[in-house]
């Protein structure tokens, strides 16, 4: 059993504490200041960027599973407490993002499971972030051969 994704604790938890932090205390400095009676856009703007940011997190970061483990025919997928074992050949689609932060690989598969249809991790990170993931591209040709047979 190999992991072939990579950490999710900066992309899950750090940051969207680091952005919703920084807003709050933003918005408690500005109202202790008195800069809010001065101007509502000191009111307004944290609390648009609190919303953009949630939505964007949970569209593109807190749907990412915390660890996928390739055990030669099946992917076994952890998010939270959920675990949910996908069989290389019940794959539909592999969808790579290859120039985001972070890479998102998303798999499409046959049948609902605990975790849902659309199963997303990223990748490790390497050196090269121009060079195609050996693990995603070895992935796809295991899983185009586990289909035609």
């Amino acid at each position: 059993m190999k992991k072939i994704s990579g950490s999710t604790f900066y992309f899950k938890k750090l940051f969207p504490s680091i952005w919703f932090g920084f807003l709050s205390f933003f918005l408690v400095t500005s109202l202790a200041a008195g800069a809010a009676q001065e101007s509502i856009m000191f009111l307004v703007v944290p609390v648009i960027m609190a919303v953009f940011g949630f939505f964007f997190f949970k569209k593109l970061l807190w749907d990412l599973a915390d660890e996928v483990y390739d055990e030669g025919d099946s992917l076994l997928f952890r998010k939270g407490g959920q675990e949910q074992r996908v069989l290389l050949k019940d794959i539909i689609n592999i969808s790579y993002a290859q120039m985001s932060s972070p890479e998102r690989v998303v798999l499409q598969i046959r049948s609902d499971g605990t975790i849902g249809k659309e199963l997303a991790f990223n990748p490790p990170m390497r050196f090269n972030p121009f060079s195609r993931n050996p693990v995603i591209t070895e992935l796809i040709e295991r899983v185009d051969r586990a289909r035609n047979t």
